[in-house]
């Protein structure tokens, strides 16, 4: 199949990975970069979801101590528009961290071999034999790494870095609306 690829030394890295007749050849520096893209993507996803996180915290919070007011008597107009703006932006965090599973006929024309989603509603012995016969070549493999770090950047972008850049400029908007609100309501008294 492939040769063990150890270390950056110089003999490793003109040692190329065995490739069928019909598959380029890659240098081992080509497994390093794969590596790399997939270690930088979940990184960011795992951001993704501590920034989320921090910003469910305050904004709940927030909420919270609106509602809290709110039960103590009237509640200033700036108040409530701080809730509001809270609540719609912890929403939005939440679902840049809700998890979407899709079944494996619903994930496309070419499905991802190395997600959970697609490999869990499979049959154990299916799912090993689909993955030894990827990694009957080097060029396949290589090909579903690429396929799974795509996908998750796809995910990334569509959905947790859209979700979350959504709730926080919500919260800011949300800031500046409350300021406003409050100075007016200031200097109507």
């Amino acid at each position: 199949m492939t040769d063990n690829i150890q270390g950056a030394s110089a003999e490793t890295e003109a040692t190329a990975i065995k490739t069928t007749p019909e598959s380029p050849i890659y240098s081992a520096h080509a497994v390093h970069m794969a590596r790399t893209a997939q270690v930088n993507t979940l990184t960011l996803s795992q951001m993704a979801d501590q920034k989320a996180s921090i910003l469910m915290g305050a904004t709940f919070l927030v909420f919270s101590l609106s509602i809290s007011r709110s039960l103590g008597g009237e509640v200033p107009y700036s108040m409530m528009v701080l809730a509001v703006f809270s609540f719609l932006s912890s929403l939005c965090a939440v679902m840049a961290v809700l998890p979407s599973v899709r079944k494996p006929k619903d994930t496309g024309p070419i499905p991802n071999k190395l997600f959970f989603g697609h490999f869990a509603e499979l049959d154990e012995e299916e799912w090993v034999a689909s993955i030894l016969e990827e990694m009957r070549s080097d060029e396949r493999i290589f090909r579903t790494m690429m396929h799974d770090i795509y996908q998750n950047g796809q995910v990334l972008a569509r959905r947790k870095y859209h979700f979350l850049g959504l709730a926080y400029r919500i919260f800011i908007g949300g800031l500046f609306v409350t300021l406003i609100v409050f100075l007016s309501e200031s200097l109507a008294r």
